[in-house]
């Protein structure tokens, strides 16, 4: 499981901590779902990085 740390906001000028993940037994449905949950998260939060390092460099 990837657990990304804090990541810096500039437009609220604060950081931003992930949300905790209940450690429960889920259903195979649910665990599914939850992969791709973070498999889009970490996306978003690569292509967030990267918009912020392309504006900080200007």
């Amino acid at each position: 499981m990837v657990n990304p740390g804090k990541w810096y906001d500039p437009i609220s000028e604060r950081w931003i901590a992930p949300r905790e993940l209940n450690p429960v037994a889920p259903s195979s449905r649910a665990s599914e779902n939850r992969v791709l949950e973070m498999q889009r998260s970490v996306e978003i939060q690569r292509i967030w990085r990267l918009l912020v390092d392309c504006c900080a460099s200007k």
